[in-house]
């Protein structure tokens, strides 16, 4: 998703003010996402396509007597075509079925990102269609309320009315009457599991292309998941809140290319420097928004996403996000636009000394031999050895992975005088096994001595 959002946000309109948002599952969308799952690269990627649903039971024994349909081989992106994928899923809200039932483009997205590989297999994607009774399977769940369920209870699941009013309220600046008036949609599909996506529709609608979580689409619905609601959330949140940040970003521009420099801030994300930080400015903003409507819920979520957002290449998004709450504290009764000059004026003071910690002298290819009650990590650089920190400790047996885990707490590590070699002890009855660090679930991360997590699933394998 790196260059399309890179040309997206060029694009993106100035902070829209009390949208109603348009939830659709469009018919042509839905097929094209249906065509992606039956891939070979769909059947076999883990994240791609959503698949602990019943639905998607459903639309393997549908479209099972096409398995072998030539579309599926002519469309069958890998990651590495993710431009392709992600074009040929989002290009197909554009079209429609004519009164003969062959597809047809009702429109160009404003957007024009030079991919048309919906347009290019069109004849074959009729074939499909024809050919697999696709518009049949559509009215079929259409008719047992299935997509209508979900269009339904997606607002309210995924906590919009509270996301947007944060967005207008908190961030939003004043916007021209043409932009009050966009309309905003969110397209869904059951099937999407991965990528989220923003476009310009056209000159008046706006979209995104959120995933949906694998409860929702079950109708497991209650008090006890809050936490997949907010997983759910961030989904659509961090792609919505770019059209808050991204006009202001354009307003201070020199200011950013001036202050934040990617050779300090960014490992390879694939993002140029106005749209590295935007990256890091709309994950602060969410963790704003979950510590003022979810404060009980709000650091466990905030460092889940930022490990991840760590693992994207935005390394320090903790302590880039922990600036922006002081700041914004501080800030609170002016205008969001107002924390940028001392932010930035904060990110060129530090940028030589935001540095990615990391695990050396370790074998990350065999399990070493090891004291359970003497274990030794050396670090990259000097760590922050005044808080406990937690790892994940997962049992292997034969070299693989039994999926047996546990989470465990270290509150009496001892420290080198130089802070870069810690030595700890566990109890396990697991022969063999992996501590893996800062990663999702695990509450309490390991810093550097700079404020910054130690990268994100560092590991080591260990046997007794």
């Amino acid at each position: 998703m790196r260059h399309l959002i890179m040309i997206i946000v060029l694009l993106l309109s100035f902070g829209m003010k009390a949208q109603t948002v348009q939830i659709k599952i469009p018919e042509t969308y839905e097929l094209s996402n249906i065509i992606l799952a039956l891939t070979k690269y769909g059947i076999e990627d883990k994240w791609e396509v959503q698949k602990n649903t019943a639905y998607y039971q459903d639309v393997l024994k549908h479209f099972n007597p096409v398995k072998n349909h030539p579309l599926l081989d002519s469309v069958n992106y890998s990651r590495e075509k993710w431009e392709d994928y992600l074009s040929f899923r989002t290009d197909a809200v554009a079209f429609s079925f004519d009164d003969k039932g062959k597809l047809k483009r009702d429109f160009d997205f404003y957007t024009n990102l030079g991919h048309d590989p919906f347009d290019k297999n069109l004849e074959l994607i009729n074939d499909f269609v024809e050919k697999s009774r696709f518009r049949e399977f559509y009215n079929q769940q259409q008719a047992k309320g299935f997509y209508s369920r979900i269009i339904n209870n997606y607002e309210e699941y995924n906590f919009m009315k509270e996301s947007l009013t944060f967005l207008d309220t908190r961030i939003g600046q004043i916007t021209t009457e043409e932009d009050k008036d966009k309309i905003y949609r969110i397209y869904l599909s059951p099937l999407v599991n991965r990528m989220n996506c923003h476009r310009d529709i056209s000159k008046d609608i706006v979209a995104d292309f959120p995933s949906a979580t694998e409860d929702f689409i079950n109708g497991v619905v209650s008090e006890d998941n809050l936490e997949e609601r907010l997983n759910s959330n961030h989904l659509i949140f961090t792609e919505k809140d770019h059209e808050y940040i991204n006009p202001i970003t354009f307003r201070n521009l020199q200011l950013v290319t001036d202050n934040f420099n990617t050779k300090y801030w960014d490992n390879n994300s694939g993002y140029n420097t106005f749209n590295s930080f935007n990256e890091y400015m709309t994950w602060a903003v969410y963790d704003l928004f979950l510590e003022e409507y979810f404060p009980q819920q709000a650091a466990k979520h905030s460092i889940n996403w930022q490990y991840q957002n760590a693992e994207r290449g935005f390394f320090a998004q903790n302590l880039f996000s922990e600036k922006v709450k002081e700041l914004y504290k501080k800030n609170k009764d002016k205008d969001f636009e107002q924390i940028y000059l001392p932010l930035l004026q904060w990110a060129k003071s530090i940028e030589e000394n935001v540095t990615l910690p990391t695990l050396v002298n370790v074998d990350t290819k065999k399990f070493v031999k090891t004291n359970p009650n003497n274990i030794r990590l050396e670090f990259s650089e000097p760590m922050d050895s005044e808080r406990p920190f937690s790892l994940e400790m997962m049992e292997f047996k034969d070299n693989k992975s039994t999926n047996n885990k546990k989470h465990v707490e270290i509150t009496n590590p001892k420290w080198s005088t130089d802070k870069k070699v810690v030595t700890f002890s566990i109890n396990t009855d697991y022969n063999e096994f992996a501590l893996i660090f800062n990663w999702w679930g695990i509450d309490k991360p390991i810093f550097s001595k700079r404020g910054i997590f130690l990268a994100p699933r560092s590991y080591v394998l260990l046997k007794k």
